[in-house]
């Protein structure tokens, strides 16, 4: 979990490979990777999550201020069905006008994905190392 240790949580969907959980008015997704995990099971649970997050959380008039996407302990580069699901993602925050935060790790390969990425929604999106400042643009996207 994140650093605000006190903050209220509640688990939305669990998986895995990831869980989604609800900290106040934002919903975090924490992409975790075991070993052994195949592509195709990463795959899989990549359009599951995109999935809910898109019909549950990235809402217009929803409740949620935005994502906090938490991809520090995920594979270090997404593949090509992934990546799609990605794309996909970051265009419906910026369509629903509701902000998206990347939280990646130190994987070069990944910065750049998501950075190229970040490229087709430039205002309601971000891609950033510090929690600080993907917690922090939940309330200053827009």
């Amino acid at each position: 979990m994140d650093s605000r240790a006190d903050a209220a949580s509640v688990v939305l969907l669990e998986h895995e490979l990831f869980v989604i959980v609800a900290e106040r008015r934002v919903v975090w997704c924490r992409v975790l990777t075991p070993p052994n995990v195949t592509p195709a099971a990463g795959a899989a649970a990549g359009k599951s999550a995109f999935a809910y997050l898109m019909t549950h959380v990235l809402v217009r008039r929803s409740s949620w201020l935005g994502v906090v996407a938490d991809v520090r302990r995920g594979p270090s580069v997404a593949g090509p069905v992934t990546l799609q699901g990605l794309e996909q993602l970051f265009i419906h925050a910026e369509e629903v006008r509701k902000p998206l935060a990347m939280l990646i790790g130190s994987a070069p390969a990944q910065r750049e994905q998501f950075v190229t990425l970040q490229r087709k929604a430039p205002r309601f999106t971000l891609v950033t190392p510090d929690p600080a400042s993907a917690v922090d643009w939940m309330t200053r996207a827009g």
